[in-house]
């Protein structure tokens, strides 16, 4: 499978969030509960609201208890304004009765089939009456017929509400029939107008206030309070009551989506399983807080993320297919591609920021300057933390600064310098030769708008390949590196670039973070015989990879061990990928000629 789609779970085994407990919950509260209730999910788009109540229908549906399910926005497609309350009424309705006869428990009468034609044929009336005058209709007034302009329907609405009774109580009184309660389904009513969503909750209070009844609606708080600021106006402190009183009087028990214990780690292990992107134990926790600090616990927002993480796996296959360079560790690459795309994805500009300069860790005071941001002023705002690890280092302080230029990045910021701190504790010494390699991929998500980043991005997101190991080693001295580090990358490759001259089996592809070198008789995924990082700034030798493709890694660790004394050294060993890795620390553990005579010979474990 290569992507998740975004639809509710259906039943129990879907439950990868173990929402099970709060299920079971509300299942037995409204088993014996008093009726009429009316309780509220509530939660902002994509929380697992549909999914919950999916898990209440399946139980139900075991029980005693009839069901009716409306998606509103079904109803609310390609109509006028206030047409939508009347179409849902008459929806809930015809659902339950959809329902019930799949079940083998609508027992109803002649005279209260008869009913059931005289509600479902007001409602509709209803409507017609809304499109003739185009004007919505108080619920609220309508059944108390108080106002003027409702009072024509105010009889009807009697009407209804007195044949939808009839109607329920037939049903629960049959002693035929099981059923002892029935429960309505309202979901999606944040995806239909906010004034509509209201005047479907009025209507619900008004018209359906019955007994034996039970109404489940799906709501996000934000809706009602922008649907009701065309009764009280916009919300201030001081109408803020009216707003919540007019939320308590049709919600009577209220249930907010626990999204904050939602077992994230299972979904996101099971999800990316299934994408064929196993997570190893080490990494699980990683992932989990990489969710955490960026997206957050949003089911809907999570789907996204992985499908565009899964995306660019499919691009790094087939880059590796073509024989592009190979990382050493492939879940490596995979961590720090998750990571970057859950900064991409919650925070724009910070990605922005990294397009200019990934290396985040040598952000300096000059480069916020050259940003705009005024350093003496972000040093006296810092002072109120005292101290504080998090904003003790520059790049740290530098960061924090960005994130002052935005209202959300602003409440977030310390959230960010936390995701940065893993990030930077995880691959350590590698940190940089990460970043690059991941930012090629991540500009292909990218849906900034700001032109500079785009450029940035592409810049980084176009792989440089350079003509020549000449060329390869220019780079290195415009990036900085020392003339020690470049002399040492360039014992190790000016052989294996001889060898390229003398036979064509052989080919090296000079890369801006990286270089590697192919056996091209071997099959793609398999030819890659070396793989070499840029020098470290920090210990001036570099990181080199003896693939376990050349069929001599463990020959060769031997006899380096035992040319060069190497035999208790942490600076050689073999991955777990089963690669011969040389670390840095060679050139301080052997100095500068003995280093340099080592990479000149690693050639040599091609013809061992």
């Amino acid at each position: 499978m290569s992507s998740i789609t975004d639809k509710p779970i259906n039943n129990q085994a879907e439950d990868l969030l173990k929402v099970e407990k709060y299920s079971l919950a509300l299942s037995n509260f409204i088993t014996r509960s008093d009726t009429p209730i009316t309780i509220g999910l509530q939660g902002e788009w994509g929380t697992g609201k549909t999914s919950l109540m999916s898990l209440l229908l399946e139980d139900f549906n075991q029980k005693n208890i009839a069901c009716s399910w409306v998606n509103t926005w079904e109803y609310a497609m390609f109509k006028g304004v206030n047409e939508t309350t009347p179409n849902v009424l008459k929806g809930m309705l015809e659902k339950l009765k959809t329902a019930a006869k799949q079940r083998g428990i609508w027992t109803l009468k002649d005279k209260s089939q008869e009913n059931f034609k005289k509600a479902t044929r007001f409602i509709g009336s209803l409507a017609n009456q809304v499109v003739s005058k185009q004007t919505g209709i108080d619920f609220k007034d309508a059944a108390s017929g108080i106002d003027s302009k409702t009072e024509e329907v105010a009889a009807e609405i009697a009407q209804i509400k007195g044949l939808i009774n009839d109607i329920i109580s037939e049903l629960i009184n049959d002693t035929k029939n099981p059923i002892e309660k029935v429960v309505f389904f309202v979901d999606d009513l944040d995806r239909i107008p906010p004034g509509d969503a209201v005047e479907v909750l009025e209507a619900l209070k008004n018209i359906f206030d019955i007994p034996n009844c039970v109404f489940i609606l799906a709501i996000d708080y934000e809706v009602v309070v922008k649907g009701l600021e065309q009764k009280f106006g916009p919300k201030t402190e001081q109408n803020e009551r009216e707003f919540r009183s007019f939320f308590d009087k049709i919600i009577q028990v209220p249930f907010t989506m626990p999204v904050g214990t939602y077992d994230i780690e299972n979904f996101l292990v099971e999800k990316l399983s299934s994408l064929n992107l196993p997570v190893s134990d080490a990494n699980k926790e990683y992932y989990t807080n990489t969710i955490k600090h960026t997206i957050g616990y949003n089911p809907r927002s999570l789907k996204r993320y992985l499908n565009s993480f899964s995306l660019i796996n499919h691009l790094r296959e087939l880059e590796d297919s073509q024989g592009s360079e190979d990382s050493e560790d492939s879940e490596l690459e995979n961590l720090m591609l998750f990571t970057l795309l859950g900064v991409q994805i919650s925070y724009p500009k910070i990605f922005r920021v990294l397009a200019q300069k990934p290396d985040f860790i040598h952000w300096s005071k000059g480069f916020a300057n050259k940003n705009g941001i005024e350093w003496d002023t972000v040093k006296e705002r810092l002072e109120k933390y005292g101290e504080n690890d998090l904003i003790d280092e520059e790049w740290e302080q530098v960061c924090w600064a960005f994130c002052q230029t935005d209202s959300y990045l602003k409440a977030r910021a310390f959230s960010v310098l936390e995701l940065f701190n893993m990030i930077r504790e995880k691959f350590g010494d590698d940190l940089n030769v990460y970043l690059e390699k991941a930012m090629e991929f991540a500009a292909i998500t990218n849906v900034d708008d700001d032109l500079s980043t785009k450029q940035e991005v592409q810049k980084i997101g176009n792989k440089t390949v350079y003509n020549g190991l000449e060329t390869k080693l220019n780079q290195l001295a415009e990036l900085g590196f020392s003339p020690v580090s470049i002399e040492a990358y360039n014992e190790f490759w000016s052989p294996l670039e001889n060898l390229t001259a003398s036979d064509s089996k052989y080919r090296i592809s000079f890369a801006k973070s990286g270089s590697g070198f192919y056996d091209e008789t071997y099959s793609r995924g398999k030819n890659q015989m070396f793989y070499c990082s840029n020098p470290s700034k920090g210990t001036t030798g570099t990181k080199i990879w003896v693939k376990r493709n050349t069929g001599k890694v463990k020959e060769y660790r031997a006899f380096l061990e035992s040319t060069f004394g190497l035999e208790n050294s942490e600076n050689i060993y073999i991955s777990r990928e089963k690669d011969l890795i040389l670390e840095p620390g060679l050139f301080n553990e052997l100095g500068d000629a003995r280093y340099k005579e080592l990479l000149a010979g690693l050639h040599k474990v091609l013809t061992l």
